[in-house]
């Protein structure tokens, strides 16, 4: 019984703020914080505030700002990385751990999803940029559909796209089939 509680006591993922930070960077999903992580974050990780725990979720929860700046403050290679300090070495409420064991915790996840995270954020972008695209593309190309054709001669159904410059040729009540050439009156 005793070594199953010393075995308890090594393992900082057990508790409950090593839990939700996990939760929140395998999840990348900062509505997951909980206020003790959001408190831990801002005293002990020199984490801005933020005003509260809702300002704080919000300023992290774009995937660039959640990769570029958030899970940086746990990334040693990363000049964001605030490193473990000798106040940190006080125990963190009556957990029997320390704050920089729980930190170190932190360090440890962040490296094992950083790669992972950096991947999903710039997808996320590039999805974000590209939808912005479409709806550019939309706003200044117009919904121009293609002229539906039903050739009767080769039986051929497709649509063209017609993009007609100057006013030379207004007439265009006929075109001709691209398989046959047959002329096809349009409606």
């Amino acid at each position: 019984m005793m070594k199953m509680k010393n075995a308890y006591r090594q393992s900082t993922s057990r508790l409950p703020v090593v839990r939700n930070f996990r939760e929140v960077i395998e999840k990348r999903d900062m509505s997951l914080m909980t206020q003790e992580l959001y408190e831990f974050l801002h005293i002990y990780c020199v984490f801005i505030a933020h005003y509260n725990i809702n300002g704080f979720k919000t300023t992290y929860s774009c995937p660039r700002d959640f990769a570029g700046t958030f899970i940086r403050h746990f990334d040693p290679e990363h000049r964001y990385f605030e490193g473990v300090y000798r106040c940190h070495e006080e125990p963190y409420k009556e957990t029997g751990f320390t704050k920089a064991q729980i930190k170190e915790a932190f360090i440890r996840i962040v490296k094992m999803h950083k790669d992972t995270i950096s991947r999903w954020a710039e997808q996320r972008q590039r999805d974000e940029r590209y939808f912005t695209f479409e709806a550019l593309k939309k706003e200044f190309e117009g919904e121009e559909r293609g002229i539906r054709i039903d050739c009767q001669a080769c039986g051929n159904r497709y649509s063209v796209q017609v993009l007609k410059q100057g006013d030379e040729y207004n007439d265009f009540g006929t075109i001709c089939c691209l398989f046959c050439g047959q002329q096809i009156k349009l409606y």
